[in-house]
């Protein structure tokens, strides 16, 4: 009896043994409570990003390993840090690489539960500078700070608050009398360093809190990026994203491709630009989607900063005025109009969409009013800017609205003094808003107008993904420019085509397009030529062969032959691409009245008129780079959509 007794009391014994060795270990780690734990975090800390920081705590009272840390500014994303190591009287953490010095709320958090110890300064290493050089404002200085990167000043940095522009001296230090009167300041990235980022977005620019007279401190930390002599620069056209027609899933086809072109370029340096019109104001209300949702969408490409320029759909309509209207661009994305550089090229980017909405709407349907204009207050900035720029200095500058119509006709108010600006540069101009493109060529400046990601709005791809093209007939895509140096080379690239997609071809005798032939409602007919385009509406018996080359300028060689023969190729200026009328158009009448897109004039279609009706003509495209595109075409080919896909 005594032995039976004996085995659950020795049993007994051991699991109490096992709880209050496991209690101990907890009490070793912090085991208490969150509301019991006394911590002691020391401010301000002087530190460095990336540098691991003990905090102290009453010996009993720690927290646990598991427990986060969580740094709190107001209107910012958290800072969420894990405890690397708990000792007996503190802990340890590692701050992350890409770190804003600043004042937080200090905080704990375990299973959801947040607990917060006070305010805790972090100040970047050096910034104060040496005991026999210290660092501050000067007299008249209403905003100053230091540029750095690894804790060390950066000389020659251009910072600015959209109307002053300054330079660092020697030890970092920028000095501003600056009147605060657009709320923030920026710098222009330095070539041989990156911004940090928040997802895609480089953080370029910081809002000023104090009032004009009062003096302020703002500093920026800048990372060295390595040689940027090579580098690629991406520009993408109008996304329009509102969550409508599909868009978000016809989206995700692109950054899909974005993420599979970064991966198959490790260590490359790749950058990329919007060019206005990442979303829709309209739909800012009525659907919800805005910068937030926009953000959401575009950081699924990993790895890459995007710039961005300001559209006109991207200002809010339900304000007044240009400076209202570019508000929550300013605060969502970035400054309206700035510069950076990347290795020999200064890239410089401008809002020529000046809002003149007289009154806000506090309706869906909004009152928006704008012009293509570049306002006189940034023309100055722009010359500020461009005196610390050598003349050698390659520049590239970007903005929504195009500078020429796809004849080389000034399209802006102000083009004059823009032009003279920039004259003594060897400068590309990118641009979008048109949704087609077209490149116009000067003697000391080329400007290629790039059309859209979204093509038509995502009209054509709602309908059929895989053809999903511009009123010009051009394929939604996106530009890619390959910077060696100060050369730049450029290439069109259609989403979800290869590289050497650079034309499409269409049999002639087969295009005839009338309601009976696409069962359209004969009275809707007419709307599918209310332009010029008409002609299309009959059969042809001509054998020609019509070749859209949508990115070609007046460099490119376009070529047909039959039977080896060459044909006399002949430039449609001013003519429209049939093929928006199949993947568009008719569609859309076969489900509703109207449309609200129309095919537009392009000066990229070619003809030749080939000799039989069923031979096959090879077409031969020669770009600016001596890169060649060929295609044989088998004729008769049906004009259709899935002829093109």
């Amino acid at each position: 009896m005594k032995s039976n007794l004996l085995i659950p009391t020795v049993a007994l014994l051991m699991c109490c043994c096992l709880c209050c060795t496991s209690k101990s270990a907890d009490e070793q780690q912090g085991g208490v409570q969150l509301s019991q734990v006394k911590l002691n975090p020391k401010s301000p800390i002087e530190c460095k990003a990336g540098q691991t920081l003990s905090c102290s705590f009453i010996s009993g009272y720690g927290p646990l390993a598991t427990d986060e840390i969580v740094l709190r500014r107001e209107s910012m994303d958290d800072v969420v840090l894990p405890i690397k190591s708990v000792e007996q009287t503190s802990f340890s953490y590692t701050l992350p690489k890409q770190f804003d010095f600043d004042t937080y709320s200090f905080c704990l958090r375990r299973d959801g539960a947040l607990r917060g110890f006070g305010k805790v300064t972090y100040v970047l290493e050096g910034s104060q500078g040496s005991e026999d050089q210290p660092i501050g404002p000067e007299e008249g200085s209403t905003v100053w700070g230091l540029v750095s990167c690894d804790g060390k000043g950066i000389p020659g940095v251009v910072v600015s608050d959209g109307v002053e522009v300054v330079v660092t001296d020697s030890r970092g230090v920028y000095q501003m009398a600056s009147k605060k009167e657009i709320g923030y300041v920026f710098i222009s990235v330095p070539s041989g360093y990156e911004a940090a980022s928040i997802g895609v977005l480089p953080q370029l620019h910081k809002q000023l809190t104090k009032s004009s007279y009062v003096c302020e401190r703002v500093d920026f930390i800048v990372y060295e990026s390595g040689d940027q002599t090579k580098h690629t620069m991406l520009y993408f056209g109008d996304m329009h994203m509102a969550n409508r027609t599909k868009d978000r899933s016809q989206f995700l086809r692109f950054t899909s491709e974005i993420n599979e072109y970064m991966k198959a370029n490790p260590g490359a340096k790749i950058y990329a630009l919007t060019l206005g019109d990442m979303t829709w104001d309209l739909y800012w209300y009525s659907n919800a989607y805005s910068f937030d949702e926009y953000l959401k969408d575009i950081n699924v490409i990993e790895g890459l900063q995007v710039f961005h320029t300001i559209g006109n759909h991207d200002h809010d309509m339900n304000a007044t005025g240009d400076f209202y209207t570019a508000a929550r661009f300013r605060e969502k994305l970035c400054p309206n109009y700035y510069s950076f550089n990347v290795g020999d090229i200064h890239y410089v980017v401008l809002d020529d969409i000046e809002c003149t909405n007289a009154s806000a709407s506090t309706t869906d349907g909004g009152v928006r009013s704008y012009k293509n204009n570049l306002t006189s207050e940034m023309l100055a900035w722009l010359k500020k800017d461009l005196s610390f720029v050598p003349k050698t200095t390659p520049l590239v500058v970007a903005l929504h609205a195009p500078v020429h119509d796809r004849n080389g006709n000034a399209n802006l108010g102000n083009n004059a003094v823009f032009l003279s600006l920039i004259y003594d540069y060897n400068t590309t101009i990118v641009s979008g808003h048109s949704h087609v493109l077209y490149n116009v060529v000067k003697s000391n400046y080329v400007e290629h107008n790039n059309g859209a990601i979204c093509a038509a709005w995502w009209w054509a791809g709602k309908y059929n993904p895989t053809f999903n093209i511009g009123t010009d007939g051009a394929p939604n895509g996106y530009r890619i420019t390959s910077v060696n140096g100060k050369e730049q080379t450029s290439l069109f690239k259609a989403i979800g085509r290869p590289d050497s997609y650079q034309f499409r071809a269409y049999d002639r005798n087969s295009i005839c397009i009338n309601a009976a032939n696409y069962g359209v409602l004969q009275e809707r007919e007419s709307i599918l030529f209310e332009e010029d385009y008409g002609s299309y509406r009959t059969a042809s018996s001509a054998n020609e062969v019509i070749v859209n080359v949508w990115d070609w300028d007046p460099s490119w060689k376009v070529e047909m032959f039959e039977n080896g023969k060459a044909l006399t190729v002949s430039q449609m200026s001013g003519s429209y691409d049939p093929a928006f009328l199949i993947a568009y158009t008719i569609p859309r009448l076969l489900e509703n009245n109207g449309v609200t897109w129309h095919s537009s004039k392009t000066n990229h279609l070619f003809k030749a008129k080939a000799a039989s009706a069923t031979s096959s003509v090879e077409i031969k495209v020669t770009d600016d780079e001596g890169r060649v595109y060929t295609q044989t075409m088998s004729r008769p080919l049906a004009f259709k959509a899935d002829s093109y896909k």
